[in-house]
């Protein structure tokens, strides 16, 4: 039967209503058996309702299809009628909802009906397709009785309200007494009415509102895009606050996630500090890195359309500001100068994409091409580590022939810039980068464990990098204090000058240049912008105030105009920080599916900015302790590289396809794409998208500036490839399929 309609049947609110007028409800059951959870049900019900001691008696026995009542009556297939929830997939598929369970009862001598709710203490396992069961719901009907007052109709009422709204059911899972228990229906009730009554409004003015999924934009719309971004946003900024420190186990997790983006934005700050440091002659360096991280996610924090992305400069805009170091080098131009115009372009670009709402493109971008590209960047991530293992193996994992012996080179000395003999260092490297990448990658699953209690296995997934990163940098710095290693590279005397460069000195071909630059430039800013935005925006994540690519993109454009006259490095939203930061406000559940497996799904998210504002302010007052954060070896910032690069496999589908081709056919995963397309035909898209990920990180990580400067371009042509050219070689309905 179909869910219950709370704007068009009028029983669905009066159902609701009639229940909260006496409530019965039975928190935190103890038991596991059917029959001692009906029992308890009951017997509340008889005391709440007043109920005929006989009557309950029947009802006890009428749930059950046997009458022998005892302690075997623990399955769900004893139960004579029960009501579950079914989630219809494509292509026939069809998925329990098994958090909780309806059971209704019909008797002859009853002249009115009984409903009761109980939440049982933990998930309990009733058979098969109830295998998680949280919340119970009896109702008790007469037998004669108008068909919309009947058992059934009424349990469809109450068993909508479970499966419709997961934060509902989340709401009253967090319930402490039966009284927050009974607000939270009301509320809800409360709601339903406003929303019926809105409904009405519109029927009678004729009038339908678009959804905000539904608005399509062309370029003639000239800043409408950045206007309903706006009227969209603006409402819910009082409640971006508000929602960072209201509900149950807010603080911890706001407390949490600000930890997690100190330690996930600041670092990589660090490392890629340094990488400007070599790349620009230390006209960019660790010290502008971390102001710029200041500056940026702050103003971003506060002014951004959606304060969930999170601003950092990244390895393509590394690599690009050292193309434009190469050219400045070339043809004799000031590169301080030069950066500041093409970083002036970039802003100008983007500003014309905002208001011109090429952002509208983004609905031509599928879970595909997205995935191509995240799984670019954690290429990137895992590979500056390996590269920069490599590199220490390279310096110090050698040993003196007897000759060298003889001569000056001992262990432990370095006789050359580019040869030591320090073979302990290397593997101290080693230890403490897959050191850090180990503890941070086991404190993440620790919740799935069965120790300690939920909460403390919440607490320490939600806490795993910093813990993981103090631990390893305490090891390193102190444990083996006596295996000297080289810190990051600072010096306080030339960390940073404000100054504003003077570009009047440029010639005007370096002018037209900069132009160049500065639109292949903001090609990049507008695809991992968006890109990063899709992540954080997608339906799983639950997200209720809606985006605002358009003006997220202004904002961007105007941060970076900023840092572009100072000097500072370029900011914007990151992959794969956007989604890591939804995740570490979020409240997940565990679900079992209908062959077993397990997966966590996203029930409500905090969209708070004050974990980006709180995060970015303790990154801020760093700039006073920078020589102290000297004691954090580089190995640890490498395995932070290798944490952020792996986990953002995790869920990464097309990693999963690449599995399969090295995966026996009999252990595959009941997947969505496993089930409803015929294996060549996905191997065969895997390996289309293998081949387009060479092709972008052939772009992103040679060393030939001429082909980083048309990176940008590169991963826009994925666009085009996925809609004009795999269509020719693969069905559209397969395509559909795995791009869900």
């Amino acid at each position: 039967m179909p869910l219950k309609s709370f704007t068009d049947e009028v029983r669905a609110c009066r159902d609701l209503e009639r229940f909260l007028k006496t409530p019965t409800i039975l928190l935190d059951i103890p038991h596991t058996q059917l029959y001692k959870i009906m029992e308890e049900m009951v017997t509340k019900l008889q005391k709440n309702l007043d109920m005929d001691e006989e009557i309950a008696i029947q009802a006890t026995q009428g749930f059950f299809t046997s009458q022998h009542q005892d302690d075997t009556l623990t399955s769900v297939t004893q139960l004579r009628q029960t009501i579950q929830g079914v989630k219809y997939r494509s292509q026939g598929q069809t998925e329990f909802e098994q958090s909780w369970l309806t059971t209704v009862c019909v008797l002859p001598n009853i002249k009115q009906s009984y409903v009761g709710i109980a939440r049982l203490r933990h998930p309990v396992n009733f058979g098969a397709n109830c295998e998680e069961v949280k919340f119970v719901v009896v109702v008790i009907s007469p037998q004669k009785q108008k068909f919309t007052k009947s058992a059934v109709e009424i349990g469809r009422t109450f068993s909508t309200l479970l499966m419709v709204d997961v934060q509902l059911r989340l709401q009253l899972t967090e319930a402490e007494d039966e009284a927050q228990f009974k607000d939270v229906l009301e509320k809800y009730l409360h709601q339903l009415k406003d929303r019926r009554c809105h409904k009405e409004d519109v029927e009678m003015s004729g009038k339908s509102e678009n959804r905000e999924g539904d608005k399509s934009y062309s370029w003639r719309d000239v800043g409408r895009g950045v206007y309903d971004d706006l009227r969209r946003r603006l409402p819910h900024y009082k409640s971006d606050y508000v929602d960072g420190i209201v509900g149950k186990n807010t603080i911890s997790k706001l407390l949490a996630t600000v930890l997690f983006l100190y330690f996930a934005c600041l670092l990589p700050d660090i490392a890629f500090g340094t990488l400007y440091q070599e790349s620009t002659g230390g006209k960019l360096n660790v010290f502008t890195c971390i102001l710029s991280q200041t500056f940026g996610g702050l103003m971003f924090a506060i002014f951004g359309g959606q304060p969930l992305l999170i601003m950092l400069t990244t390895a393509p805009l590394a690599l690009y500001v050292k193309v434009i170091k190469m050219i400045s080098s070339t043809f004799t131009w000031n590169f301080s100068a030069m950066y500041t115009m093409v970083g002036i372009w970039n802003a100008i670009f983007l500003l014309l994409e905002a208001f011109f709402n090429l952002s509208f493109l983004m609905k031509y971008s599928t879970r595909s091409t997205e995935e191509i590209f995240g799984f670019f960047i954690a290429l990137a991530f895992t590979a500056d580590a390996v590269t920069a293992t490599i590199t220490d193996f390279d310096l110090n994992y050698n040993f003196p022939s007897a000759t060298d012996v003889n001569s000056t080179a001992v262990i432990g000395q370095c006789p050359t810039a580019d040869l030591c003999f320090r073979p302990v260092n290397s593997i101290l490297y080693l230890v403490l980068m897959l050191g850090t990448l180990w503890l941070g990658m086991t404190l993440l699953h620790f919740k799935n464990s069965p120790y300690l209690s939920a909460r403390k296995r919440e607490i320490l997934a939600d806490y795993s990098l910093p813990i993981s990163v103090v631990t390893f940098a305490f090891l390193g710095s102190f444990i083996f204090r006596d295996i000297k290693s080289e810190p990051f590279y600072y010096n306080k005397e030339t960390a940073f000058e404000l100054s504003v460069p003077d570009v009047s000195n440029l010639p005007v071909v370096a002018h037209l240049a900069a132009m160049g630059l500065g639109l292949c430039l903001s090609c990049l800013f507008f695809v991992d912008q968006n890109v990063s935005g899709a992540f954080v925006n997608a339906p799983q994540n639950k997200l209720r105030k809606g985006s605002a690519y358009h003006w997220d993109l202004v904002v961007v454009a105007l941060i970076n105009t900023v840092l572009s006259i100072f000097n500072l490095p370029w900011l914007h939203a990151a992959l794969p920080h956007s989604p890591l930061h939804v995740r570490a406000l979020a409240d997940t559940e565990q679900h079992v599916t209908s062959i077993g497996t397990v997966h966590d799904e996203i029930v409500r998210v905090r969209e708070t900015r004050l974990s980006g504002i709180l995060s970015h302010l303790l990154i801020g007052a760093s700039l006073f302790f920078v020589d102290i954060l000297q004691y954090i070896p580089v190995s640890v910032l490498q395995g932070l590289f290798l944490y952020l690069g792996l986990s953002s496999f995790i869920g990464n589908q097309m990693f999963e396809r690449m599995l399969l081709i090295f995966t026996e056919e009999s252990s595959y995963s009941p997947t969505h794409y496993v089930r409803n397309v015929p294996q060549r035909t996905v191997h065969m898209f895997t390996l289309v998208q293998f081949i387009q990920l060479i092709v972008v990180s052939v772009f992103g990580f040679v060393n030939l500036y001429y082909l980083k400067m048309i990176f940008p371009v590169i991963l826009l042509l994925l666009l085009p490839i996925r809609h004009k050219i795999l269509p020719k070689f693969i069905e559209k309905k397969y395509l559909d399929i795995m791009d869900q």
